[in-house]
């Protein structure tokens, strides 16, 4: 009986322990996990976050890219990999759907008998495809979207683009390396990134400060501010 997506209400979360309880020395960076698993990327990168916040695994950076691991001290570990991989997640068979009843057509005098042997059905309503937003390629049309997304975002204080694509024309190969500073939640920015990168195609690598830590760092001289200020940047939303 399939009883795990009763315990577990998420797919993507039981798609994710999935994939990492069959192989637990295997680790695997966002995008990876959800081509892998075939579930949004949205969806991929918060649940990753909330295990991780369980301590069922963690993170680390290899490149720009952020790669999980399961933690093997992890209590319980055992038992955990056994009643997932174990207990079948198979999601029950839809209900039947009763037949649509043909629209009832009054005959017209014109031709009363096809009105009467033909019965029309109620039209269904049709399918409204999302939007399509083509990929973005240049690092200025980048910056753009992002001012007009942080615009109205009272919690971000300060966000501005560093690193190499800074002084590029094109969107590197690696993306773009994005400052944020403010109050914002990271669970909401978050998914505002992951909404950009998925409409645009370009990885955005986020280090985000909340407005006292980055005073503080800057006040200490903390290497990375420092070189954020002494290097070309483009500026998103605030000033410098």
């Amino acid at each position: 009986m399939a009883v795990l997506r009763y315990f577990i209400t998420s797919k993507a979360k039981r798609s994710i322990l999935r994939l990492f309880l069959q192989d637990v020395d295997k680790a695997h960076y966002t995008r990876e996990a959800a081509r892998l698993t075939d579930e949004p990327l949205n969806a991929v990168r918060r649940e990753l976050g909330y295990l991780e916040k369980a301590g069922l695994l963690r993170s680390y950076k290899q490149g720009n890219l952020k790669y999980f691991e399961v933690v093997k001290e992890f209590p319980l570990l055992a038992e955990w990999r056994r009643i997932i991989l174990e207990t079948p997640d198979i999601a029950p068979a839809p209900k039947p759907r009763a037949p649509k009843k043909p629209a009832v057509t009054i005959p017209t005098a014109e031709a009363p008998a096809a009105a009467e042997a033909e019965q029309y059905p109620v039209p269904e309503q049709p399918i409204l495809l999302p939007a399509y937003h083509p990929p973005v390629r240049t690092v200025s049309a980048m910056a753009e979207l992002l001012s007009n997304r942080f615009k109205y975002v009272s919690s971000v204080t300060l966000a501005l683009i560093h690193g190499e694509a800074a002084t590029a024309e094109s969107i590197p190969t690696d993306g773009v390396d994005l400052l944020v500073i403010g109050d914002i939640s990271k669970e909401s920015l978050m998914e505002t990134l992951a909404q950009i990168e998925d409409e645009t195609g370009v990885r955005i690598n986020l280090m985000r400060m909340t407005r006292s830590d980055f005073d503080y760092r800057n006040a200490q001289g903390d290497p990375f501010v420092r070189r954020i200020w002494s290097e070309k940047k483009l500026v998103v939303k605030g000033r410098h």
